[in-house]
């Protein structure tokens, strides 16, 4: 069971222009388990897997790994040969350098750039003259090369800052999920910034684990070395184990060995707070057991430490917009096992 959901936002973001029929996307949807009618919402919920299988069909449909956002298609195993390519560089610099070389041979209508500005590096997606991109477009590049370069040195590559062009999505909260970092919009320019002393360290993967790598794209994007360092997910952890109570905020500082006003600084620097963590990791929770748990509603709001169900389901529904029993009741048919 999958303990963490995401706003279908970023379904709606990547379906939007990618040159299916509306009918076949439709499909797709309810293939993977997510209502069509669904899409247009600020409060529906799917999971990262719905996310990374439409991710794969659409691909394969269309051809296209970018999915029809770019000005032009990025043909079946582009990344593959990418990927391969920053493999056998010697470190994440020489790595970068190749990424941004081989991303502008093409006319995708974007130029990557990557620039030092005093002890920061930044990765950098600009837009050439005329084209519009879809913000899916900037999202989808700078998380993706940023996991794959965790993954290529086995190390965290924590982020300094994230900054995007645009303005304020209504799922912005969500953004930490993405990088772990604290993420600005509308801001001059779309990258990730970083510390230029972690363009030192190695490039640590063998052939052998990058096929293995590759055989599971896109699903190991969900992976991310930073994630699982992060004190975003550290907090959940404690929280999920501690429930039905809840630690207080001086006491899961002590548990991480920091001061309260440190954790407050280390957890604003991946764009959240303890309040969010902990209003999502409860939400997930319950999501999780209304779809795959036969518990009552009752029963569930005491185990995530409600003091009576009605606490719960006005809270429940003011994260998804229905109350437990409509959520059950609409989602029950949905959970099915996805197949390829």
């Amino acid at each position: 069971m999958e303990n963490r959901t995401i706003s279908i936002a970023f379904i709606r973001n990547m379906l939007t222009g990618c040159g299916l029929s509306s009918s076949y996307c439709e499909n797709l949807l309810r293939r993977a388990g997510v209502d069509p009618k669904a899409i247009n919402s600020t409060q529906a919920r799917v999971s990262p897997t719905q996310l990374s299988q439409l991710n794969k069909w659409i691909t394969e449909a269309t051809g296209d790994e970018a999915m029809g956002h770019y000005l032009r298609p990025q043909k079946y195993g582009t990344f593959n040969i990418l990927a391969r390519y920053m493999q056998t560089a010697s470190n994440v610099q020489e790595a970068l350098e190749r990424n941004v070389s081989f991303y502008n041979l093409f006319d995708y209508g974007f130029r990557l750039t990557l620039l030092r500005r005093g002890d920061s590096v930044h990765y950098r997606i600009e837009a050439e003259y005329g084209v519009v991109l879809n913000n899916w477009v900037y999202e989808q590049l700078l998380m993706v090369n940023h996991r794959f370069l965790c993954w290529l040195t086995g190390s965290p590559i924590p982020l300094t800052r994230v900054n995007l062009n645009y303005q304020t999505p209504a799922h912005s909260g969500e953004y930490h999920y993405l990088f772990f970092s604290d993420t600005r919009f509308e801001q001059a320019h779309c990258e990730i910034i970083f510390d230029e002393k972690l363009l030192k360290l190695p490039v640590l993967r063998s052939n052998q684990e990058l096929e293995e790598y590759l055989a599971k794209v896109p699903y190991e994007f969900l992976r991310s070395n930073t994630r699982a360092s992060s004190y975003t997910e550290q907090i959940r952890l404690i929280i999920k184990k501690s429930l039905p109570l809840l630690p207080s905020y001086e006491e899961l500082a002590d548990t991480l060995g920091l001061a309260p006003q440190t954790l407050r600084r280390r957890l604003r620097q991946e764009g959240c707070d303890y309040r969010l963590i902990k209003n999502e990791l409860i939400r997930d929770t319950a999501i999780g057991y209304l779809l795959h748990d036969n518990k009552e509603v009752k029963t569930i709001s005491y185990v995530l430490g409600f003091s009576e169900p009605s606490a719960f389901i006005r809270s429940f529904k003011k994260w998804t917009g229905m109350t437990p029993k409509q959520y059950r009741d609409k989602h029950s048919d949905e959970v099915t096992e996805v197949t390829s």
